[in-house]
């Protein structure tokens, strides 16, 4: 088995437990990430000529974009809205 075979499985249950969060009405933040942590996977893995797409030159592509810029800050946004209830 490849290593993307078993990061698509992990990302797959990632945005189903994202789904879920968000079905629950639970922390958004982290639910929203599931599911873009899935988008990425899938994109990085099975749709690379998405992930690769530049923008505008200067730029880091769409996928790096994704990865290092709107992970972090819903995994802070997440972190700053538990426990808020």
């Amino acid at each position: 088995m490849q290593w993307g075979t078993i990061y698509l499985i992990l990302a797959i249950l990632a945005g189903g437990l994202g789904i879920w969060k968000i079905a629950r009405g639970r922390n958004t933040f982290l639910g929203l990430l599931g599911i873009l942590w899935f988008l990425i996977i899938l994109f990085k893995f099975y749709v690379p000529d998405l992930f690769d797409m530049r923008l505008i030159r200067g730029i880091p592509t769409l996928g790096r974009l994704l990865e290092y810029l709107l992970v972090p800050v819903f995994l802070l946004l997440a972190y700053i809205n538990t426990g808020r209830r």
